[in-house]
Formats: C-alpha cells, structure tokens, sequence
C-alpha cells in the first residue's frame, strides 16, 4: 500500500482530482469511490482511457500490472487523508470559509466566492459537492497560489459537519439559516440544530471567527459563545431591501440602489452575507457590490426563465418547506396574468413528511394561485384530504408530463418546485 506522503508527490504531478469518470480532465488523479449502487473500481480503466495520471482503487481485482494504478485500503478515506495533508500544507491560519445552512447555503457559497475572487485567488465548492467527498475535492483543488478557499458543508445526520470541518479546518464560518430539512436524518429541529452548530463547535474550539445574521434570533441564541461575532445586516457592510421587481433591488449604506439577478425575498440574507465577509476580507465596497450585480444563478436555483407569453420560476433543485414558502411568495411577485403552481413532494422530512405536506397545500388554496398541480405521492395524499378544483394531482412526474403535453398555458407565471430526485427542471420542454 502507497504511504499518504508517496500519494502526495503524485497528486502534485496531476492536473486535477475526480471521482467522476464524467467529468475527467486529461493529467486528472482519479479517486475509485465504492457508492451504494456503482462500485467506482469498475471505471478505473476508463478513467485511464480518458486520460487520468494516475487512478486509486481499493479491489486488487481491478488492478493490472502498470505504475498508474495506485492500491490502497479505502479509497474514500484516502482521499479524504489526502486532502487532509494537503490543506496542512497551507498553515493553521491560511482562510478557509466554510458554510452550512438548512437553506441559502449554496447561492451564499456563489456569492462570497463571486465577490472574493475579484480581489483573491479564491477556490470554491463547485456547485454542491458539499459531503465529505465534495470538501475533499475543494481542499485539492488548491494550488500553490490559492489565497483563500471557499468550502460549502452540507449535512444529513449529527457528525456530518464535524467530520468536514476536521477535513477542512476553517478559520471562519457562516450558518446561513437552520430550519426543517432532513429531518429523516436529524430526527427533529433540534437535531438539525445540533448539527449545523458541530460548525460553531470546531470555530470556538480553534479560536475561529463566525459571520452571524444578527436577525436571526435562533443564530444569535446558538453563538452566544463567541465573544467577537462579525455581525450583519446592519452592522457590517449594511444593506436594505428596495423592492422586488421581480428581481431583487437593494440599498448599501451610502444609498446606492443596485439591481440582482436574484429572486425572491430570503435572497437579501444572502447578499448581506456576501458583502459582510467581502467587506471583512477588505474587498472595495464597489467592487463587490458590482460582482453581486453581476452573478447569475445557475442549477435550477430560482432561475427566471421567459417562454413565449410565460415566465418560468425552476427552483427544482431542491425542497424544504422554508424553500417552498419562499418559492410561492416569489411567485406572487411576478407581473402576469394567472399563476401556476408546480409543486413536487418534498423529501427528507422523516415522520414530519405528513404534516408539512399538509400545510403547504393549505396555503394553496389562496385565491391568487390559479391552478396548482401536484406531483408525489405525498402532495396527492394531503391534496384529497382537501379537496378543492383548482388543485390537479399526480402519482410521478410522468403523468404530470402527459397532463403538460395537453394544456396550454399563456400569459402565466409559472412555478416549477421540487426535490431534486424529481428533476422537475425538465418539464419545461413540456409547457406549450
């Protein structure tokens, strides 16, 4: 088996680091990770076909006899020890931000990262490899010149962000928002609680600093602990919401107004934080005000698209109740004729699945919703406990598919939410 300092030496030869034969640079490091249902071995050699450097297998079954196969124990828990290593490299006090949150944490990711690397050489998590993996392959994707790192942390069980903090080791935090998500996991909010502090824990422990939303009053409560919390809204790099048209419209604290690409209202928590830490990081106040005007959202995250007479909210990347709510106000915000709502079940929710289904859909039935279609069957089974015309459901996105196919829809606002398993971005080529 290759000693980690051995590994090391061959990691700085290559161009990248993967799992993911998809996505495969020419010079790449390829990690075979065991999933629950791919065995990652089994791709080794195309991962060499590809063009990979070197590839770490864990199954001897699959290795042939050339330097670049490289056997160890695990796979994954290399990885993670190599990244370990590497981000020792950097020094105790070299800035790696990390961010966790039920909600918000990933277009706060984007942000920070969009305003920062105006100023820094800055690495990012791309798009939401947030587990364990996914903060492995941030750390290695440092080079010599990196001036700070920008680490999402995601979590679906107690451990799960001190696991990646210990990979990590942040110098600074930010809990975007605690609510209701993945409760199958945490069992309760105050499970969720205990698990996005596992963040603050390590922060007080190393003497870290924290980014706290002082409106949040459950924030404020759990980081009572640190003595020199770096505070915002109205404290640190202070903004004020303008209006919604739809996009959000802000004010800084010389009240200058500036246009987002952004949409919906819990947005502006974002942007506050953005700012708190570009201002902390001594990033010109224009200069970052600019890179927020400038970023566009991607990956079905409150994307504003227009077909035809119809504008399109996809936000379908994920859901939570928090999510949804915000999803729906948004909706209202928009300037059309009627509104659609496109909703699918929401997951993770363990045994509050039931009653968080239920209070969403009493919500629907305001009057300023037009047609409401549901997908899933725990939005059809909350649905007929209420029965109410306006609401059409469907057992999976296939029948909503067929539903889509033989309807019009014009001059409408439609929303288009979902957990990601359903992939409700993909109705879209349906919508006439």
């Amino acid at each position: 088996m290759v000693a980690i300092e051995a590994l090391y030496q061959k990691y700085l030869t290559a161009q990248s680091v993967t799992t993911d034969t998809r996505h495969l640079d020419p010079g790449a490091l390829f990690f075979a990770i065991r999933g629950p249902r791919l065995n990652g071995n089994a791709f080794a050699a195309e991962a060499l076909a590809k063009g990979a450097r070197y590839v770490v297998i864990d199954d001897p079954a699959y290795a042939t006899p050339s330097s670049a196969y490289i056997l160890v124990k695990d796979s994954l828990a290399t990885l993670i020890q190599l990244a370990s290593y590497h981000r020792s490299e950097y020094g105790p006090h070299f800035p790696v931000i990390a961010i966790t949150g039920s909600y918000g944490k990933t277009t706060t990711k984007a942000l920070i990262y969009t305003t920062l690397r105006t100023t820094y050489r800055t690495v990012a998590t791309k798009g939401n490899l947030n587990t364990p993996i996914g903060v492995a392959l941030t750390l290695l994707s440092m080079k010599q010149d990196t001036q700070i790192a920008v680490v999402e942390m995601g979590a679906t069980q107690l451990g799960d962000i001190a696991l990646c903090c210990n990979i990590a080791r942040p110098t600074h935090g930010l809990i975007t928002a605690i609510g209701a998500a993945h409760l199958e996991g945490f069992g309760n909010i105050a499970g969720v609680i205990r698990g996005k502090s596992e963040l603050y824990d390590y922060l007080h422990a190393t003497g870290g600093t924290i980014f706290l939303n002082i409106l949040d009053p459950l924030l404020s409560t759990i980081s009572k602990r640190f003595r020199q919390p770096i505070t915002y809204p109205h404290d640190f790099a202070p903004i004020e919401l303008v209006r919604e048209a739809p996009y959000l419209h802000y004010k800084s604290s010389d009240r200058k107004e500036f246009t987002t690409h952004l949409l919906g209202k819990p947005h502006i928590h974002n942007i506050a934080a953005a700012l708190c830490v570009a201002q902390y990081f001594n990033v010109p106040s224009p200069v970052a005000h600019q890179a927020i005007q400038a970023y566009i959202p991607t990956n079905q995250r409150m994307q504003l698209v227009v077909k035809g007479s119809n504008q399109l909210i996809i936000d379908s990347y994920n859901a939570s109740p928090a999510s949804v709510q915000a999803a729906l106000d948004t909706l209202l915000q928009l300037k059309v004729r009627y509104r659609i709502v496109m909703l699918g079940d929401m997951a993770d929710l363990g045994s509050q699945t039931t009653a968080w289904h239920n209070q969403i859909v009493e919500q629907l039935f305001q009057p300023y919703y037009d047609r409401v279609l549901l997908c899933g069957p725990f939005f059809t089974l909350a649905a007929h406990k209420q029965p109410n015309p306006k609401i059409h459901c469907f057992p999976d996105k296939a029948a909503l598919a067929d539903y889509l196919g033989s309807h019009n829809f014009q001059d409408s606002g439609i929303l288009l939410k979902a957990s990601h398993s359903i992939a409700m971005h993909t109705l879209v080529e349906r919508l006439q």
